[in-house]
C-alpha cells in the first residue's frame, strides 16, 4: 500500500504476501462473491427502475399528465413508483445482508482469525 499523500510505503512485503494468501482464502472469495451479486443484482434493479422513470418523464409527458388511474394522474403514480421502489431495494439490500451476506461474514471472520500469522495475535 503507498501513502497517497506523501507517496511512501505504507506497509510491508510481508504486509502484503499477508493480505494477498487472505484474498485467496475460499470463505473471503465466497463472501466478495456474494456481496458482488448482491450489489450488482440490486444495482441493476436501481439502474432499471430510474431509466424507466426517465424514459417515462421524457418520453411520455403528456400520456402521464393526461391519464388517471383511480383518480390519480399517472404521472403520480410512477412518482410514487420510485418513492416505493427504492424503500424495497433498500429493505431487499438489508434482508439479504443478514441472510445472505452475514453467514459468509462469519465464516470469512473465522478463517482470517485461524490463517492470521502468529505475529500478528492479539493478546487478549
Amino acid at each position: 500500500m503507498t501513502d497517497t499523500v506523501n507517496g511512501v510505503p505504507t506497509s510491508s512485503p510481508e504486509d502484503e504476501l499477508v493480505w494477498t494468501r487472505m484474498l485467496h482464502l475460499p470463505e473471503i472469495a465466497e463472501l466478495r462473491r456474494r456481496r458482488a451479486r448482491v450489489t450488482n443484482t440490486l444495482g441493476g434493479i436501481t439502474v432499471v427502475l430510474f431509466t424507466s422513470f426517465l424514459v417515462a418523464f421524457i418520453g411520455f409527458p403528456d400520456q402521464l399528465g393526461t391519464t388517471v388511474v383511480l383518480g390519480v394522474p399517472l404521472s403520480l403514480w410512477v412518482v410514487f413508483s420510485q418513492f416505493a421502489g427504492t424503500w424495497v431495494l433498500v429493505w431487499a439490500y438489508f434482508r439479504l445482508s443478514r441472510t445472505y451476506i452475514g453467514p459468509a461474514v462469519d465464516d470469512a471472520v473465522t478463517a482470517v482469525e485461524r490463517n492470521r500469522p502468529a505475529s500478528e495475535e492479539v493478546a487478549s
